[in-house]
C-alpha cells in the first residue's frame, strides 16, 4: 500500500488516498445497472510539526535570536533551529515511511531552499536553508528528490518513537557572496508510506 500526504513547514495539509473504481453500465429500456468494484486502502497517517510557532498544521520556524543572524554564524553552520516531524496517528500496519522535502531549490545549492524575498525587496542574496536530521546536520536532504539516499527515510526506531528530530540551517550558497537582508522559505514535506 502506498499513500501520499503533503504538509508544509507553514503546514497546510493535502491528503491523498488511493481508490480504484471501475464500472460498466448497461441500459435496457428504463433499467440501468451499474457495477462498481473498489479497492479500499487503509487510512492515511496524521502528522504534525513541533518546534516552531503556530498550530500543529501551520508552523513558522525562526532561525536566530529575535530572527537576527550574523553572517559569521551562517558561515560557521551555527545559524540553525531544531524541530521535529511527529506521527500523531498511523495504521498499525505502517512498515515504511519516506519524506521528500519539496520547495524552490537554490540554483547554487540543491540541498537548500532559496530565499523567497528577492534582494530588491530587502532579501539576503546567496542564501538558502537546508533541512537535515538533527544528529547529521552536514547531510541535508536534496530538495524535491525522491531518491532514498537524498531524502528522509525514517528508521524503524524513528517510526517506533513516532518522531524524527530535524534541523534547519541557514547557509551561504556561494562563498563570500551572501548579503545581509531578510530570509523566508517554505518547505513542503511529502510523505509516502507502506
Amino acid at each position: 500500500m502506498r499513500v501520499s500526504m503533503k504538509k508544509n513547514l507553514k503546514l497546510s495539509v493535502v491528503a491523498m488516498t488511493m481508490l480504484a473504481l471501475s464500472g460498466s453500465a448497461l441500459a435496457n429500456g428504463t433499467n440501468l445497472d451499474v457495477n462498481f468494484t473498489a479497492n479500499i486502502r487503509e487510512t492515511t497517517c496524521d502528522m504534525k510539526l513541533v518546534g516552531g510557532t503556530g498550530s500543529d498544521t501551520q508552523q513558522t520556524l525562526t532561525i536566530g535570536s529575535n530572527s537576527q543572524v550574523r553572517i559569521d554564524d551562517v558561515k560557521a553552520g551555527t545559524a540553525n533551529a531544531n524541530f521535529k516531524i511527529v506521527i500523531v496517528e498511523c495504521p498499525a500496519s505502517l512498515t515504511s515511511l519516506k519524506t521528500t522535502v519539496k520547495g524552490s531549490p537554490s540554483g547554487y545549492l540543491t540541498t537548500g531552499l532559496v530565499n523567497q524575498i528577492t534582494k530588491a525587496n530587502g532579501g539576503a542574496d546567496y542564501s538558502a536553508v537546508e533541512i537535515a536530521r538533527a544528529d547529521t546536520p552536514l547531510a541535508p536532504f536534496t530538495i524535491n528528490s525522491t531518491v532514498d539516499t537524498e531524502r528522509l527515510v525514517w528508521t524503524a526506531t524513528e517510526i517506533q518513537n513516532k518522531e524524527v528530530p530535524l534541523v534547519a540551517t541557514l547557509r551561504e550558497t556561494q562563498t563570500n557572496k551572501m548579503t545581509i537582508g531578510d530570509f523566508q522559505a517554505v518547505a513542503t514535506f511529502e510523505f509516502s508510506y507502506e
